[in-house]
Protein backbone atom coordinates (compact mmCIF):
# COMPACT_ATOMS: atom_id res chain seq x y z
CA UNK A 1 0.00 0.00 0.00
CA UNK A 2 1.36 3.42 -0.98
CA UNK A 3 1.93 5.66 2.04
CA UNK A 4 0.42 9.12 2.07
CA UNK A 5 3.32 11.58 1.55
CA UNK A 6 1.66 15.02 1.45
CA UNK A 7 -1.68 16.52 2.36
CA UNK A 8 -2.77 19.92 1.04
CA UNK A 9 -6.07 21.77 1.37
CA UNK A 10 -8.02 23.66 -1.27
CA UNK A 11 -11.40 25.28 -0.97
CA UNK A 12 -12.50 23.83 -4.32
CA UNK A 13 -11.33 20.73 -6.17
CA UNK A 14 -12.47 20.27 -9.77
CA UNK A 15 -12.12 16.67 -10.93
CA UNK A 16 -11.82 16.38 -14.69
CA UNK A 17 -9.70 18.53 -17.02
CA UNK A 18 -11.90 18.29 -20.09
CA UNK A 19 -14.05 21.10 -21.51
CA UNK A 20 -16.40 21.51 -18.53
CA UNK A 21 -13.57 21.29 -16.00
CA UNK A 22 -11.44 23.79 -17.92
CA UNK A 23 -14.32 26.25 -18.29
CA UNK A 24 -14.98 26.09 -14.56
CA UNK A 25 -11.31 26.34 -13.57
CA UNK A 26 -10.89 29.43 -15.74
CA UNK A 27 -13.91 31.06 -14.17
CA UNK A 28 -12.69 30.21 -10.65
CA UNK A 29 -9.26 31.60 -11.40
CA UNK A 30 -10.73 34.85 -12.70
CA UNK A 31 -12.67 35.07 -9.42
CA UNK A 32 -9.43 34.53 -7.41
CA UNK A 33 -10.85 31.36 -5.89
CA UNK A 34 -8.71 28.83 -4.03
CA UNK A 35 -9.05 25.83 -6.37
CA UNK A 36 -7.21 22.92 -7.94
CA UNK A 37 -8.01 21.26 -11.27
CA UNK A 38 -7.32 17.52 -11.23
CA UNK A 39 -7.02 15.23 -14.23
CA UNK A 40 -5.18 14.66 -17.49
CA UNK A 41 -5.70 17.64 -19.75
CA UNK A 42 -8.31 17.00 -22.48
CA UNK A 43 -7.73 13.25 -22.02
CA UNK A 44 -11.01 12.05 -23.55
CA UNK A 45 -10.45 14.07 -26.70
CA UNK A 46 -6.73 13.29 -26.89
CA UNK A 47 -6.87 9.57 -26.08
CA UNK A 48 -10.36 8.21 -26.75
CA UNK A 49 -11.98 10.03 -29.67
CA UNK A 50 -11.13 8.31 -33.00
CA UNK A 51 -8.54 10.24 -34.95
CA UNK A 52 -10.25 12.13 -37.76
CA UNK A 53 -13.50 12.74 -35.86
CA UNK A 54 -15.25 16.04 -36.52
CA UNK A 55 -17.37 17.95 -34.01
CA UNK A 56 -20.96 18.61 -35.00
CA UNK A 57 -20.98 22.20 -33.81
CA UNK A 58 -19.49 25.32 -35.34
CA UNK A 59 -16.20 26.25 -33.59
CA UNK A 60 -17.79 29.31 -31.96
CA UNK A 61 -20.28 27.04 -30.17
CA UNK A 62 -17.32 25.11 -28.71
CA UNK A 63 -15.89 28.12 -26.83
CA UNK A 64 -15.04 27.43 -23.19
CA UNK A 65 -15.26 31.09 -22.22
CA UNK A 66 -16.92 34.16 -23.69
CA UNK A 67 -14.46 36.57 -22.02
CA UNK A 68 -11.68 36.90 -24.56
CA UNK A 69 -10.67 33.23 -24.71
CA UNK A 70 -13.19 31.87 -27.19
CA UNK A 71 -12.35 29.96 -30.34
CA UNK A 72 -12.21 33.20 -32.34
CA UNK A 73 -9.41 34.44 -30.07
CA UNK A 74 -7.64 31.11 -30.51
CA UNK A 75 -7.99 31.42 -34.27
CA UNK A 76 -6.47 34.92 -34.20
CA UNK A 77 -3.65 33.84 -31.90
CA UNK A 78 -2.42 31.17 -34.26
CA UNK A 79 -2.77 33.28 -37.39
CA UNK A 80 -4.65 30.71 -39.43
CA UNK A 81 -8.34 29.79 -39.72
CA UNK A 82 -9.85 26.86 -37.85
CA UNK A 83 -11.00 24.10 -40.15
CA UNK A 84 -14.73 23.69 -40.59
CA UNK A 85 -16.00 21.24 -39.63
CA UNK A 86 -14.05 21.57 -36.40
CA UNK A 87 -11.88 18.47 -35.97
CA UNK A 88 -11.28 16.79 -32.62
CA UNK A 89 -7.53 17.40 -32.95
CA UNK A 90 -8.11 21.12 -33.43
CA UNK A 91 -10.45 21.18 -30.46
CA UNK A 92 -7.65 19.62 -28.39
CA UNK A 93 -5.32 22.36 -29.61
CA UNK A 94 -7.83 24.97 -28.48
CA UNK A 95 -8.17 23.26 -25.08
CA UNK A 96 -4.40 23.26 -24.53
CA UNK A 97 -4.18 26.94 -25.51
CA UNK A 98 -7.11 27.79 -23.24
CA UNK A 99 -5.63 26.02 -20.22
CA UNK A 100 -2.23 27.64 -20.68
CA UNK A 101 -3.76 31.12 -20.59
CA UNK A 102 -6.63 30.80 -18.12
CA UNK A 103 -6.13 28.14 -15.46
CA UNK A 104 -2.67 27.61 -13.98
CA UNK A 105 -3.66 25.35 -11.07
CA UNK A 106 -3.69 22.13 -13.11
CA UNK A 107 -2.59 18.90 -11.44
CA UNK A 108 -2.56 15.99 -13.89
CA UNK A 109 -2.33 13.21 -11.35
CA UNK A 110 -5.09 10.61 -11.45
CA UNK A 111 -7.77 10.66 -8.76
CA UNK A 112 -8.08 7.25 -7.11
CA UNK A 113 -10.69 7.92 -4.44
CA UNK A 114 -12.89 10.62 -2.94
CA UNK A 115 -14.31 10.27 0.56
CA UNK A 116 -16.56 12.57 2.55
CA UNK A 117 -15.98 12.83 6.28
CA UNK A 118 -16.64 15.58 8.80
CA UNK A 119 -17.93 17.93 6.09
CA UNK A 120 -14.63 17.68 4.18
CA UNK A 121 -13.73 15.75 1.07
CA UNK A 122 -10.53 13.73 1.02
CA UNK A 123 -9.09 13.06 -2.44
CA UNK A 124 -6.32 10.49 -2.88
CA UNK A 125 -4.24 10.67 -6.04
CA UNK A 126 -2.09 8.08 -7.73
CA UNK A 127 1.22 8.88 -6.02
CA UNK A 128 -0.26 8.52 -2.53
CA UNK A 129 -0.75 12.21 -1.79
CA UNK A 130 -4.04 13.46 -0.39
CA UNK A 131 -5.92 16.68 -1.06
CA UNK A 132 -8.70 17.88 1.20
CA UNK A 133 -11.38 20.24 -0.08
CA UNK A 134 -14.50 21.98 1.16
CA UNK A 135 -16.18 21.57 -2.22
CA UNK A 136 -15.71 19.07 -5.04
CA UNK A 137 -17.00 19.45 -8.59
CA UNK A 138 -17.22 16.31 -10.72
CA UNK A 139 -16.49 17.38 -14.30
CA UNK A 140 -15.49 14.06 -15.79
CA UNK A 141 -16.11 13.21 -19.44
CA UNK A 142 -18.09 10.37 -20.97
CA UNK A 143 -15.48 7.60 -21.05
CA UNK A 144 -16.53 6.12 -17.69
CA UNK A 145 -20.11 5.89 -18.96
CA UNK A 146 -19.41 3.98 -22.18
CA UNK A 147 -22.16 1.37 -22.66
CA UNK A 148 -21.13 -2.14 -23.67
CA UNK A 149 -24.05 -4.56 -24.25
CA UNK A 150 -23.68 -7.70 -22.13
CA UNK A 151 -23.98 -9.93 -25.21
CA UNK A 152 -20.62 -8.60 -26.37
CA UNK A 153 -18.99 -7.39 -23.15
CA UNK A 154 -18.41 -10.97 -21.98
CA UNK A 155 -15.97 -11.58 -24.86
CA UNK A 156 -12.20 -11.35 -24.37
CA UNK A 157 -11.26 -7.68 -24.78
CA UNK A 158 -9.15 -8.25 -27.89
CA UNK A 159 -12.27 -9.12 -29.90
CA UNK A 160 -14.26 -5.93 -29.35
CA UNK A 161 -13.86 -2.21 -28.77
CA UNK A 162 -16.15 0.63 -27.83
CA UNK A 163 -15.75 3.65 -30.09
CA UNK A 164 -14.21 5.45 -27.10
CA UNK A 165 -11.38 2.88 -27.16
CA UNK A 166 -10.39 3.70 -30.73
CA UNK A 167 -8.30 6.84 -30.90
CA UNK A 168 -5.94 5.00 -33.25
CA UNK A 169 -7.77 2.98 -35.91
CA UNK A 170 -4.68 1.64 -37.67
CA UNK A 171 -4.83 -1.81 -36.06
CA UNK A 172 -8.24 -2.38 -37.69
CA UNK A 173 -7.09 -1.59 -41.21
CA UNK A 174 -8.09 -4.23 -43.75
CA UNK A 175 -10.06 -6.14 -41.10
CA UNK A 176 -13.59 -7.47 -41.43
CA UNK A 177 -15.62 -5.56 -38.87
CA UNK A 178 -19.14 -5.43 -37.47
CA UNK A 179 -20.16 -2.06 -36.04
CA UNK A 180 -23.10 -2.20 -33.65
CA UNK A 181 -25.15 0.99 -33.42
CA UNK A 182 -26.66 3.73 -35.56
CA UNK A 183 -25.65 6.95 -33.81
CA UNK A 184 -23.02 9.50 -34.70
CA UNK A 185 -20.08 7.66 -33.16
CA UNK A 186 -21.01 4.38 -34.87
CA UNK A 187 -21.45 5.86 -38.33
CA UNK A 188 -18.46 8.17 -38.13
CA UNK A 189 -16.34 5.16 -37.17
CA UNK A 190 -17.84 3.27 -40.11
CA UNK A 191 -16.82 6.08 -42.46
CA UNK A 192 -13.30 6.37 -41.01
CA UNK A 193 -12.73 2.62 -41.09
CA UNK A 194 -13.89 2.13 -44.66
CA UNK A 195 -11.61 5.00 -45.65
CA UNK A 196 -8.85 2.91 -44.06
CA UNK A 197 -9.74 -0.07 -46.30
CA UNK A 198 -11.66 -2.05 -43.69
CA UNK A 199 -14.64 -4.22 -44.63
CA UNK A 200 -17.49 -2.79 -42.55
CA UNK A 201 -21.05 -3.90 -41.85
CA UNK A 202 -23.25 -1.79 -39.56
CA UNK A 203 -25.82 -3.67 -37.48
CA UNK A 204 -28.68 -1.69 -35.95
CA UNK A 205 -31.73 -2.53 -33.87
CA UNK A 206 -33.63 0.29 -35.53
CA UNK A 207 -35.38 -0.38 -38.82
CA UNK A 208 -34.23 2.98 -40.16
CA UNK A 209 -31.46 5.54 -39.74
CA UNK A 210 -32.14 9.00 -38.36
CA UNK A 211 -30.26 11.84 -40.06
CA UNK A 212 -29.96 15.33 -38.66
CA UNK A 213 -28.18 18.45 -39.79
CA UNK A 214 -26.39 18.45 -36.45
CA UNK A 215 -27.01 14.94 -35.10
CA UNK A 216 -28.05 14.79 -31.49
CA UNK A 217 -27.63 18.58 -31.17
CA UNK A 218 -30.51 20.22 -29.34
CA UNK A 219 -30.09 23.68 -30.84
CA UNK A 220 -32.09 24.82 -33.85
CA UNK A 221 -30.78 24.32 -37.35
CA UNK A 222 -30.45 27.33 -39.63
CA UNK A 223 -33.63 26.23 -41.39
CA UNK A 224 -35.62 26.66 -38.17
CA UNK A 225 -34.59 30.13 -37.04
CA UNK A 226 -37.96 31.74 -37.82
CA UNK A 227 -40.36 31.86 -34.88
CA UNK A 228 -43.21 29.40 -34.56
CA UNK A 229 -44.75 27.43 -31.72
CA UNK A 230 -42.44 24.46 -32.21
CA UNK A 231 -39.26 26.54 -32.07
CA UNK A 232 -40.55 28.48 -29.06
CA UNK A 233 -41.20 25.24 -27.17
CA UNK A 234 -37.83 23.83 -28.18
CA UNK A 235 -36.08 27.02 -27.08
CA UNK A 236 -37.77 26.79 -23.68
CA UNK A 237 -36.82 23.12 -23.30
CA UNK A 238 -33.20 24.02 -24.06
CA UNK A 239 -33.12 26.65 -21.30
CA UNK A 240 -31.56 24.90 -18.26
CA UNK A 241 -33.56 26.91 -15.73
CA UNK A 242 -36.84 26.21 -17.51
CA UNK A 243 -36.00 22.55 -17.99
CA UNK A 244 -35.21 21.85 -14.31
CA UNK A 245 -38.66 23.09 -13.27
CA UNK A 246 -40.51 20.74 -15.63
CA UNK A 247 -42.31 17.61 -14.38
CA UNK A 248 -40.15 14.49 -14.26
CA UNK A 249 -42.00 12.74 -17.07
CA UNK A 250 -41.44 15.72 -19.42
CA UNK A 251 -37.73 15.81 -18.58
CA UNK A 252 -37.42 12.06 -19.15
CA UNK A 253 -39.19 12.32 -22.50
CA UNK A 254 -37.16 15.27 -23.78
CA UNK A 255 -33.84 13.81 -22.62
CA UNK A 256 -34.53 10.49 -24.31
CA UNK A 257 -35.85 12.11 -27.47
CA UNK A 258 -32.96 14.54 -27.86
CA UNK A 259 -30.24 11.98 -27.16
CA UNK A 260 -31.70 9.20 -29.29
CA UNK A 261 -29.35 7.66 -31.83
CA UNK A 262 -28.94 9.85 -34.91
CA UNK A 263 -26.13 10.86 -37.24
CA UNK A 264 -25.08 13.92 -39.16
CA UNK A 265 -26.40 14.04 -42.70
CA UNK A 266 -22.90 15.16 -43.73
CA UNK A 267 -21.75 11.54 -43.24
CA UNK A 268 -24.03 10.06 -45.88
CA UNK A 269 -21.67 10.69 -48.80
CA UNK A 270 -18.87 8.83 -46.94
CA UNK A 271 -20.82 5.64 -46.29
CA UNK A 272 -21.25 4.29 -49.80
CA UNK A 273 -18.99 1.29 -49.19
CA UNK A 274 -20.62 0.36 -45.87
CA UNK A 275 -23.17 -2.48 -45.70
CA UNK A 276 -26.16 -1.82 -43.46
CA UNK A 277 -28.30 -4.44 -41.78
CA UNK A 278 -31.24 -2.70 -40.14
CA UNK A 279 -33.76 -3.98 -37.64
CA UNK A 280 -31.46 -6.66 -36.24
CA UNK A 281 -29.93 -7.11 -32.82
CA UNK A 282 -27.08 -9.21 -31.52
CA UNK A 283 -28.30 -12.05 -29.29
CA UNK A 284 -24.96 -13.76 -28.65
CA UNK A 285 -21.27 -13.50 -29.51
CA UNK A 286 -18.74 -16.36 -29.39
CA UNK A 287 -15.05 -16.69 -30.16
CA UNK A 288 -14.26 -19.04 -33.04
CA UNK A 289 -10.50 -19.49 -33.31
CA UNK A 290 -9.02 -16.06 -33.97
CA UNK A 291 -12.35 -14.54 -35.03
CA UNK A 292 -15.70 -13.83 -33.41
CA UNK A 293 -19.13 -15.10 -34.44
CA UNK A 294 -22.20 -12.94 -33.95
CA UNK A 295 -25.69 -14.40 -33.71
CA UNK A 296 -28.57 -12.11 -34.67
CA UNK A 297 -32.24 -12.30 -33.77
CA UNK A 298 -33.19 -13.40 -37.31
CA UNK A 299 -31.10 -16.59 -36.75
CA UNK A 300 -28.38 -15.37 -39.11
CA UNK A 301 -24.70 -15.19 -38.11
CA UNK A 302 -21.71 -13.01 -38.94
CA UNK A 303 -18.07 -14.00 -38.56
CA UNK A 304 -15.75 -11.03 -38.22
CA UNK A 305 -12.28 -10.10 -37.01
CA UNK A 306 -13.49 -7.49 -34.56
CA UNK A 307 -16.64 -5.85 -33.19
CA UNK A 308 -16.90 -2.09 -32.76
CA UNK A 309 -19.54 -0.91 -30.30
CA UNK A 310 -21.07 2.40 -31.27
CA UNK A 311 -23.55 1.96 -28.46
CA UNK A 312 -23.12 5.34 -26.85
CA UNK A 313 -23.02 6.29 -23.20
CA UNK A 314 -25.28 5.86 -20.18
CA UNK A 315 -24.70 8.17 -17.25
CA UNK A 316 -24.63 6.29 -13.94
CA UNK A 317 -22.97 7.79 -10.89
CA UNK A 318 -22.53 4.27 -9.51
CA UNK A 319 -20.07 3.63 -12.35
CA UNK A 320 -17.69 6.38 -11.18
CA UNK A 321 -14.90 4.28 -9.65
CA UNK A 322 -13.23 6.92 -7.50
CA UNK A 323 -16.34 7.89 -5.52
CA UNK A 324 -16.25 5.93 -2.27
CA UNK A 325 -19.23 3.55 -1.86
CA UNK A 326 -20.46 5.35 1.25
CA UNK A 327 -20.33 8.66 -0.63
CA UNK A 328 -22.23 7.25 -3.62
CA UNK A 329 -24.95 6.00 -1.30
CA UNK A 330 -25.59 9.57 -0.12
CA UNK A 331 -26.17 10.87 -3.67
CA UNK A 332 -29.82 10.66 -4.65
CA UNK A 333 -30.17 9.47 -8.24
CA UNK A 334 -32.74 9.40 -11.02
CA UNK A 335 -32.03 6.72 -13.64
CA UNK A 336 -28.32 6.99 -12.82
CA UNK A 337 -28.19 10.80 -12.97
CA UNK A 338 -27.50 12.71 -9.73
CA UNK A 339 -30.34 14.85 -8.48
CA UNK A 340 -29.07 18.45 -8.33
CA UNK A 341 -30.43 21.71 -7.01
CA UNK A 342 -30.51 24.94 -8.99
CA UNK A 343 -26.83 25.56 -8.21
CA UNK A 344 -25.80 22.13 -9.60
CA UNK A 345 -25.17 20.79 -6.08
CA UNK A 346 -26.05 17.19 -5.28
CA UNK A 347 -27.75 15.87 -2.16
CA UNK A 348 -24.27 15.76 -0.57
CA UNK A 349 -23.51 19.31 0.54
CA UNK A 350 -20.51 20.70 -1.32
CA UNK A 351 -20.53 18.04 -4.07
CA UNK A 352 -21.41 19.40 -7.52
CA UNK A 353 -21.79 17.80 -10.94
CA UNK A 354 -21.40 19.42 -14.36
CA UNK A 355 -21.39 18.21 -17.96
CA UNK A 356 -23.45 15.24 -19.10
CA UNK A 357 -24.01 14.09 -15.51
CA UNK A 358 -26.17 17.21 -14.99
CA UNK A 359 -28.41 16.52 -17.98
CA UNK A 360 -31.45 15.14 -16.16
CA UNK A 361 -31.65 18.30 -14.07
CA UNK A 362 -30.66 20.92 -16.64
CA UNK A 363 -31.46 19.27 -19.96
CA UNK A 364 -29.67 17.46 -22.78
CA UNK A 365 -27.83 20.70 -23.61
CA UNK A 366 -25.45 19.67 -20.80
CA UNK A 367 -24.09 16.93 -23.05
CA UNK A 368 -22.68 19.60 -25.37
CA UNK A 369 -19.58 21.75 -24.94
CA UNK A 370 -21.42 25.00 -25.58
CA UNK A 371 -23.01 24.86 -22.10
CA UNK A 372 -19.62 24.73 -20.34
CA UNK A 373 -19.40 28.52 -19.78
CA UNK A 374 -22.96 28.63 -18.42
CA UNK A 375 -22.29 25.79 -15.98
CA UNK A 376 -18.98 27.37 -14.93
CA UNK A 377 -20.72 30.64 -14.10
CA UNK A 378 -23.48 28.89 -12.15
CA UNK A 379 -21.16 26.78 -9.99
CA UNK A 380 -18.70 29.60 -9.36
CA UNK A 381 -21.52 31.84 -8.17
CA UNK A 382 -22.84 29.08 -5.89
CA UNK A 383 -19.50 28.35 -4.24
CA UNK A 384 -18.27 31.91 -3.98
CA UNK A 385 -21.50 33.44 -2.66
Amino acid sequence: MVACRTRIHRRIAVVGAGPFGLALAARLQSANADYILLGRLMSFWREHVPHGTCLLSDPLRCSLSLDGFDTSAYERSRGSPIRRPFTASEFVGYGLWFQHLTCSNLDQRTVLSIKHENRKFTIRVDDGDEITADNVVIAIGLKIFAFRPPEVAALPSEFFSHTSDLHDLSHLRRKKLAIVGNGQSALECAALLTENNSDVEVLTRSAHLVWRRFAGHPELSSAETHWNLRTAIRSALNDPDVYRRLPCFVRDFWLQRTLRAAASSMLRSRLGAVRFTLGRRVTAARVRGDRVELHLNDKSTRTVDHIVLGTGYRVDVNAVPFLAPELRRQIMLHNGYPQLNGMMESTVAGLYFTGAAAAWNFGPVMWFVQRAPWAAERITHAIQS
